[in-house]
């Protein structure tokens, strides 16, 4: 009996050593991510965001009319442009951005990090191992635009994907549509069960060219040549290291 009950004992205590270090490894849901290091008209949640505030994991970030706000996740670095908003989420590689309204410039140092842009169920992905500077903004639920000022960016929509290289610009229409019931991280297994699903309708007709039909593509080129990223603070203050915010 008391044979049994020492190996029960050992047994738990061995149990507890090995569970502890894995439970202290998971950050916890508001863990710092980041910070703010400007702002004009830029919130985190309902308070105004200050430089210097801190930027955590799962927070909902937004920006008045003709506001900006530039966030740093170490050497990754988003500016939400005017009247924009989004939910930010700790990732393995850096940070995912889950893009609603208006308009995000981002800027990837290349080799050290990466930042996803999701909107609606539009994937937009920097080429890790190069230095990208780019903007995604939401003209509608259904209609992303994607531009790469440096670097390249893969852009995924259901089982469709382009690579867009320097200079160039693209029209993306979404699959679907979402209505968040809860927000997750899209990296999340299950972050389909807390939105739904309404499809969105191919391209509208342009310049008289019958719309793209669906199913065939839902990449529309739209721009050639360096255009440039008008943002708030120049993507020169964007890049530069988030120890000078």
């Amino acid at each position: 009996m008391r044979i049994a009950r020492f190996f029960s004992v050992a047994a738990f205590l061995v149990i507890s050593c090995v569970a502890v270090p894995a439970l202290a490894q998971t950050p916890p849901a508001n863990s710092a991510l980041g910070l703010v290091a400007k702002s004009a008209g830029g919130h985190i949640g309902d308070p105004a965001a200050r430089a210097g505030d801190t930027v955590n994991n799962g927070d909902s970030l937004s920006t008045e009319n003709g506001g900006s706000m530039l966030v740093r996740v170490g050497p990754l670095s988003l500016e939400l442009q005017g009247y924009s908003e989004a939910q930010i989420y700790r990732a393995p590689y850096g940070a995912i951005v889950e893009l609603h309204r208006g308009a995000v410039v981002y800027s990837t140092p290349g080799g050290r990090g990466n930042i996803v842009i999701v909107a609606s169920d539009v994937r937009v992905t920097p080429a890790l191992l190069l230095a990208d500077v780019g903007r995604v903004s939401m003209v509608n639920p259904c209609e992303i635009v994607v531009y790469s000022q440096r670097g390249q960016v893969d852009v995924q929509v259901g089982s469709e994907s382009h690579l867009i290289v320097e200079s160039k610009t693209y029209r993306v229409r979404a699959l679907y549509q979402l209505s968040y019931r809860e927000y997750v991280s899209p990296d999340a297994e299950d972050y389909h069960s807390y939105h739904d699903h309404r499809p969105c309708p191919p391209f509208e007709m342009a310049q008289g060219k019958p719309a793209v039909i669906p199913g065939h593509s839902h990449f529309l080129y739209i721009a050639g040549g360096a255009i440039g990223i008008a943002t708030a603070w120049g993507v020169d203050e964007a890049l530069e290291s988030p120890n000078r915010p």
